[in-house]
């Protein structure tokens, strides 16, 4: 993921879908990946790209290729920390 700072982001670049999404979630009270879903689809950026999975994990919600599921980041440790077939039972309870 490049870190390079711009002097403007545009609206598809994944600093401006996190920080848009983190703002709409705290200001509608709805989840963080639902915002971010909705703040993605409106520029054109699809579910699952890597530029969504860029924002998301931004956004402190990484997607986990393991288990195919986007996750906060303790969760996420702790899934990490487990045998494969464990941590999907895990997060199933």
């Amino acid at each position: 993921m490049a870190t390079h700072k711009l002097p403007v982001y545009p609206a598809d670049h994944p600093v401006a879908l996190a920080l848009r999404a983190m703002f709409s979630a705290l200001e509608t009270e709805r989840g963080l990946l639902e915002a971010l879903v909705d703040t993605a689809e409106r520029v054109g950026v699809p579910f699952g790209s890597k530029r969504f999975d860029e924002a998301a994990a931004m956004a402190g919600i990484p997607y986990s290729r393991s288990l195919d599921l986007y996750l906060d980041r303790q969760t996420q440790r702790e899934a990490d920390a487990l045998p494969f077939h464990l941590a999907h039972m895990a997060l199933l309870h």
